[in-house]
């Protein structure tokens, strides 16, 4: 599919907002094994690079508003927030000039 405006990042929102979701399914529900499966027993291992230390370390610094983040997740958690689609698109065309 061509793209109207020529960026594949805008392109490929445009198509994500007007286009439908489709057949959407819930999660289907997640059989568990017995602790004996060795599979089962092995964690998940987690490296945090040194560099996604420094952004962190960077955005502490710039300041970020903790109560801000907090009532924003609430609002997730509830189902109050709403994405107002112009205003992301409006704003995504001012960061590429």
């Amino acid at each position: 599919m061509k793209g109207i405006t020529g960026n594949p990042a805008l392109d490929a929102y445009h198509r994500m907002a007007i286009s439908p979701v489709g057949a959407a399914r819930p999660a289907s529900r997640v059989e568990q094994t017995s602790s004996s499966d060795s599979a089962s027993t092995q964690a998940a291992e987690v490296k945090i690079s040194a560099h996604a230390r420094d952004l962190a370390a960077e955005a502490t610094e710039r300041g970020v508003d903790v109560q801000k983040v907090d009532a924003l997740k609430q609002r997730i958690a509830e189902g109050s927030f709403r994405i107002d689609s112009q205003t992301v698109a409006s704003r995504m065309l001012e960061q590429l000039g």
